[in-house]
Order: C-alpha cells, then structure tokens, then sequence
C-alpha cells in the first residue's frame, strides 16, 4: 500500500544499518563520487549490494552522480553499464544528459528524477515519462498542494520526503575542502564530521556535506502522515544522508508505525514519536515548504 524508503551511501553503511522499517534503499551517494566506495560511482561494488537487498525483500534503487562533468561520463555510463545488468528496480538521475545516455542504451529499468532535477510543474513531469520517468522527487520549496497537484495532473509517481534535512545546494567542489580546510591536498572525508554553516545571531544554520548543502532544521511530517495518504500519495523517503545509521533506523521505525496504523485505519499521532525525532534534530523540527511557509516553521497537528 505504501512505500517507505531511505539511502545508504556504500557497503559499509548497508550491512551496518537496521532498514528493517524500510521497504526500498537508495542506493550511493549523488553529491559526490569520492566519497568512500560509493555505490554511485564504484560498480564492482553493486552486485553484492543488489543482492543483499533483494535478500531482504526489498526494492533497490540506484543513484547516479547527479552533476557530472563532460569528462566524467564515462565513468557514470561504466556504472550504468553494469548496473543494467543487475536486477536494480530503478535509476534515480537528476539531468536531461543522463536521461538521455540512459536513453540510447536501450535502457528498460525504470527511471527515477532526483531533487536535483529541480521539477517545479506538471508540464515537465509530463515531458520526463516521455523519457522513461516513472518517479519524480519535486523541487522542495513546492507546496503539498502544488505537489498533488503535479501527482494528478501528469500523472505519474511523487516521491513524498518526509523527514531529514532537506537538500538545498550541489556544487562540482567541495566546500569543506576549500573553506574549512584550505590547503589540504587530498580528500580527507572531513564530512564524515558535521560542519554547520551558522549565521552569527545563532537563528540560522545550514548543514554542510561537502558538496552538498542541506538544511539545519529536520523536516518532520509524522504528524501529518495521515494528511499525505489522505492526498493520494504513497511513496515517501526520509533523508539519511550523511547521518548515522541508527538514526536513520529509529526515524524509519516511527513512521512506519504511521503507516501501518493508517492502514489498519487506526490513530497515527503519537506523543512519543514525536518527542524521539524532536530529540534527534539539532536544530530542530520544520515542515518544510508543504504548507507554504518559508521552510524554517513547525505546524503541528490541529
């Protein structure tokens, strides 16, 4: 009935982590192919992976980087290569160059856009599944209604996230290597650490990975879980990225209580969910931009 579904980022984090909450993994990660056996850019790695979460009756999906350079396709087409050989459920892809390359190899998977493809209308919803695309993650300053509305409208499938910092900005270099660490000569994984991107009154902070930005508040819709069925939606994500894995695995254990309890048509709130996931937000809670604010405010259950 519903899809749950989280990332994890190499081999380490997939047999170190509890997904058992989950229904779908996907797989490396998107902002950075140096990052440490990255399933994203790493394909020798990815059989072994694919058969680990079919193993656990899981769908698998793959990441490709998402802003290659002209000079590193090649390496993402080797990925693609030999992932398409594997049986991966879909390929999440964020530009119309990789659709394409997907394209022209006869690619039969099913594609997936990511956040970075930056999707905005129905229009654009409609001219991607002309290219393969069955699954859109909408930009994350649309509004629930605008993302319903895109749902119905094209239609075609809505990745929902639903809690975890929210991604904001992607770059080619890596801002921790240039900024906090200036001289250093090669990739250290300092963003295996949290560096946080504070303005000096301390009522604002954004999370630094590297070569991604995200949010420093969590987005948090566990209260509103029942809301989103309500719409018609059935795939949600929480966003894992660069967070411990017990983290990810007690955030994904609260909103599949959610779930299942929307299923069996029963209450969803729970005050002590709520208070376990307040407790994991450094910076605290937000709902985003689903009911059109500026992304920084908490509404909760009226």
């Amino acid at each position: 009935m519903f899809e749950l579904s989280t990332d994890c980022s190499n081999p380490q984090e997939l047999r170190g982590g509890d997904y058992d909450a989950y229904d779908a993994l996907y797989l490396g990660d998107f902002s950075c192919p140096d990052y440490p056996n990255n399933f994203s850019s790493h394909p020798e790695t990815l059989a072994e992976a694919v058969r680990i979460v079919k193993d656990q009756g899981k769908q698998c999906y793959l990441r490709l980087y998402a802003v290659p350079s002209n000079h590193e396709l090649d390496a993402v087409k080797r990925v693609i290569e030999t992932a398409t050989a594997l049986p991966f459920d879909g390929f999440e892809v964020h530009n119309m160059g990789l659709l394409r390359v997907l394209r022209e190899l006869g690619c039969a998977t099913p594609l997936h856009l990511g956040v970075f493809g930056n999707l905005y209308t129905h229009e654009t919803a409609r001219v991607l599944k002309e290219y393969g695309v069955t699954r859109v993650y909408p930009n994350p300053e649309l509004s629930l209604r605008e993302v319903v509305f895109i749902k119905d409208q094209t239609p075609i499938e809505v990745l929902i996230p639903v809690h975890g910092k929210i991604p904001l900005v992607i770059s080619e270099t890596c801002f921790i290597m240039e900024n906090a660490h200036p001289g250093a000569e090669k990739c250290s994984f300092f963003c295996a650490k949290g560096h946080w991107l504070t303005r000096s009154q301390g009522d604002w902070s954004l999370k630094d990975a590297g070569r991604m930005t995200l949010s420093g508040k969590d987005l948090c819709m566990i209260e509103h879980m029942d809301l989103l069925a309500a719409q018609g939606l059935k795939h949600f994500f929480v966003q894992g990225h660069g967070e411990e894995r017990a983290r990810v695995a007690t955030i994904g254990r609260a909103y599949r209580a959610a779930l299942d309890a929307i299923a069996a048509g029963e209450p969803t709130a729970s005050a002590a969910s709520l208070a376990s996931l307040a407790g994991l937000a450094e910076m605290g809670l937000c709902n985003g931009y689903y009911f059109e604010g500026a992304g920084q405010q908490y509404v909760g259950r009226q």
